[in-house]
């Protein structure tokens, strides 16, 4: 008999208990609920950046005095924009030079190129470039062109592209007055050499060849890393126009050493 009265004792004693657990289980819940609503929510993830910028800029002065007094400066800006299959490139270049204090040289250019990569050899293009040449008896050329691009060289140290496209062209000579519009078709390449870690090598050509002009301008230039970003770069450059007015010559050249720096991401 006291056996069976224990055991009655313990199960009652274990029947509050068991009525208990759920509402202190529920009471649980709730407060780890209100923990986290008060918690912060994780930061979303920022999407990943897929295009990135580079570019370089440079500057050279020349300056000489005695017998004659000669001052000359150019510089350019390059811009370059990188997203996957589309390219963006816009340049900017600017020269003057003076003797005896009469302006003797004064040339702006101004482009843009918009590329997109079929595959790993194969493009498409947009360019769009503006030139201002008074001392070539050019006082505005614009050119617009669509075209197809091909890599046709891509090893480790060398690469050369080829270009051909076609557009319109507009003309507006210093003499005598007016302005002419023509078709045109264009042919540009590309090549460039990485001699080494801090040198190299490129070599540009533009061709375009409408009703009544050819232009011509090769463009060399070796550039040398000084420190850091910070570069050195010789250049040679030459612009043939087939129509200038009279008592003016054809052929011009630039031959230019200028001191740059390089920043953004190269691709």
């Amino acid at each position: 008999m006291k056996l069976i009265v224990g055991a009655a004792v313990g199960l009652f004693g274990l029947i509050p208990a068991a009525l208990a657990a759920p509402q202190m289980a529920r009471t649980a819940i709730t407060d780890t609920e209100a923990l986290s609503e008060l918690a912060p929510a994780p930061a979303a993830a920022e999407p990943e950046r897929t295009g990135h910028f580079s570019g370089d800029a440079s500057l050279g002065v020349l300056s000489t005095s005695g017998n004659t007094d000669a001052r000359s400066a150019n510089g350019k800006l390059q811009l370059d924009y990188h997203d996957g299959r589309w390219q963006h490139t816009g340049k900017a270049s600017a020269l003057s030079a003076q003797q005896d204090n009469l302006t003797t040289d004064e040339r702006y250019s101004l482009g843009y190129k918009l590329s997109r990569d079929f595959d790993t050899n194969n493009y498409a293009f947009l360019t769009l470039d503006y030139d201002n040449d008074r001392f070539a008896g050019i006082a505005e050329r614009t050119t617009q062109a669509l075209g197809y691009g091909r890599r046709l060289l891509t090893l480790p140290a060398h690469s050369l592209d080829a270009e051909i496209g076609l557009g319109a062209t507009q003309i507006k000579l210093a003499e005598p007055a007016g302005r002419e519009s023509s078709a045109v078709a264009l042919l540009n390449a590309k090549y460039l050499w990485e001699i080494s870690a801090t040198s190299k090598f490129s070599q540009g050509l533009k061709v375009e060849r409408s009703r009544t002009t050819t232009y011509i301008n090769p463009v060399s230039e070796l550039k040398l890393t000084v420190a850091g970003n910070l570069f050195a770069s010789l250049g040679y450059e030459l612009r043939f126009n087939s129509e200038v007015p009279d008592g003016t010559r054809k052929t011009d050249t630039l031959t230019s050493v200028n001191l740059g720096y390089g920043f953004g991401e190269k691709k």
